[in-house]
């Protein structure tokens, strides 16, 4: 903090908002549709400020040099945060979450962004964290035999996402990582539907199931593609060339090797075979379904430049691999599995698998 030249920094749980470096610091997992607390970090000390409904919990668990009940002070944060940070005057703050109502209040502050000090921080997994990441995936491996075990044109988009979502949580998921996306036949050209699920049996032809668990707070991410029936030559040709993608994706991972770098031997992989990429080839997975490394490309314009930093793989970092090619009325297909750089290259950590009915 000190480094950069911060009195403090200040992270935010207040529904609709969900700040996760709350419990990157602290330890302290919340529920993200209800959650409130505020977390506040100095040279000297942290200070968690639970909701009364969760201060007695927060006591027993929560890793904070001081955990303030806000009853005693009138269920006030703002007072709080003036008596606290009475002398602290250049604030961090997650920039793009950070309520503007509240920096109002906090008068005579200078707030600074510190997003990519805290990306950078967690993008590089504890081996604690690496252990929690590891038992979502493990849930998210036992979804893709469900899937296997239950696919076929005989049932809907919505009961296969809820068959999906049920035994995740019967298999020890907190709840699921996002909401579950089943889309098949002309459909599944869309890179996220909507509704994520349809009322519509299982149509013929090209079709994904993206989904994910949650455990103790950390993420895993998965999307299963799948074939029914005969495919047209332009569905063959999309399903070859994600596989082939997605493994030279994989044979691409190295540490020290720069992100974008990974994406532009993708790319022309996709588009030498006539397609269009229309998204990055992964994301950073932890407590947030996104995070750092971004594995997209290099911008190409000098204003895309500015600003932007060159990341490179590095150990204990886990992100997913996700190829996915997406032609109008004909159908998509994406091959997405999580995966941890160890010293050797990569580890694959989720069983995600081609499915042809």
């Amino acid at each position: 903090m000190e480094k950069n030249s911060l009195d403090a920094s200040i992270f935010l749980c207040s529904s609709p908002i969900h700040d996760s470096n709350i419990q990157y610091f602290t330890g302290f997992q919340q529920t993200r549709f209800w959650a409130f607390s505020c977390l506040v970090i100095t040279p000297e000390k942290s200070l968690l400020i639970p909701s009364r409904l969760e201060y007695d919990r927060a006591l027993r668990e929560a890793e904070a040099d001081e955990i303030i009940n806000i009853k005693d002070y009138d269920n006030s944060l703002t007072k709080i945060l003036k008596e606290k940070l009475r002398d602290e005057k250049k604030i961090g703050i997650i920039e793009s979450i950070f309520p503007y109502r509240l920096t109002r209040k906090l008068k005579n502050k200078e707030f600074r962004n510190v997003s990519d000090i805290t990306e950078e921080l967690r993008s590089i997994k504890t081996q604690g964290e690496i252990e929690l990441i590891k038992k979502s995936c493990k849930i998210a491996n036992h979804g893709v035999k469900v899937v296997q075990e239950n696919l076929s044109k005989n049932i809907t988009e919505k009961e296969i996402a809820i068959i999906i979502e049920q035994e995740l949580i019967r298999k020890g998921a907190d709840e699921i990582s996002f909401p579950t996306i089943v889309t098949s036949g002309k459909r599944s050209a869309y890179v996220h539907p909507e509704p994520s699920f349809s009322e519509k049996k299982i149509q013929e032809g090209l079709g994904l199931i993206d989904f994910g668990a949650r455990y103790k707070g950390y993420c895993s991410d998965i999307t299963v593609p799948f074939s029914i029936g005969n495919l047209s030559k332009k569905q063959k040709e999309i399903v070859n060339t994600v596989q082939k993608t997605y493994e030279k994706s994989i044979e691409s991972l190295e540490i020290g090797k720069p992100t974008w770098k990974i994406y532009d031997i993708t790319e022309k992989i996709t588009e030498g075979d006539g397609f269009e990429a229309k998204h990055s080839l992964g994301h950073g997975l932890g407590l947030d379904v996104h995070e750092s490394p971004n594995l997209s490309p290099k911008p190409k314009t000098e204003d895309g430049l500015k600003g932007w930093e060159e990341t490179l793989l590095k150990e204990n970092m886990v992100f997913t691999i996700e190829p996915g090619i997406y032609v109008p009325e004909i159908g998509g297909s994406r091959l997405e599995n999580d995966v941890l750089m160890v010293k050797n290259g990569p580890e694959i950590l989720t069983k995600s698998e081609f499915i042809e009915l």
